[in-house]
């Protein structure tokens, strides 16, 4: 026998993991602030604030989308229809994300800084002077 004389004390009684202290309760965001919204439904019409257009998914339609110069990634290839910018909130549909910088023959979407400053862009919205020109100042929305 090669446990001899020492028999174990299994305690069955103990549970074998340790999972610590039970889910935090749910504490639900504040308020939104004035023209701003949490919900969807039929008698809300989200607009984007560039274009005026209704921002609505339609799964069926085409992304017209100039083919690159370099093989996309995965997470290039993820396809958001909205974005978001992170500081102020403002939401703007797919379209004018990617017109933001403007081209020689289109101009930009957005608002370039009154400062004559052509390479910053900034938030569309009227009185919202947030810096949109990066992409890291956007997030994605998947639907």
């Amino acid at each position: 026998n090669p446990l001899a004389a020492n028999v174990p004390n299994f305690n069955y009684q103990a549970n074998g993991y340790n999972n610590g202290p039970g889910k935090a309760p749910y504490v639900p965001p504040p308020a939104p602030n004035e023209g701003f919204t949490r919900d969807t439904g039929p008698d809300i019409d989200a607009m984007c604030p560039s274009c005026e257009e209704e921002l609505s998914y339609d799964p069926d339609e085409e992304l017209n989308s100039p083919p690159s110069k370099k093989a996309r990634n995965r997470k290039e290839r993820e396809v958001h229809h909205f974005w978001a910018v992170k500081e102020c909130g403002h939401v703007y549909c797919r379209k004018c994300f990617e017109g933001r910088r403007g081209t020689q023959k289109q101009p930009s979407t957005m608002r370039l800084d009154p400062k004559n400053n052509k390479k910053k862009v900034l938030c569309f919205v009227e009185d919202c002077d947030t810096d949109v020109t990066q992409k890291h100042s956007w997030v994605g929305i998947f639907l």
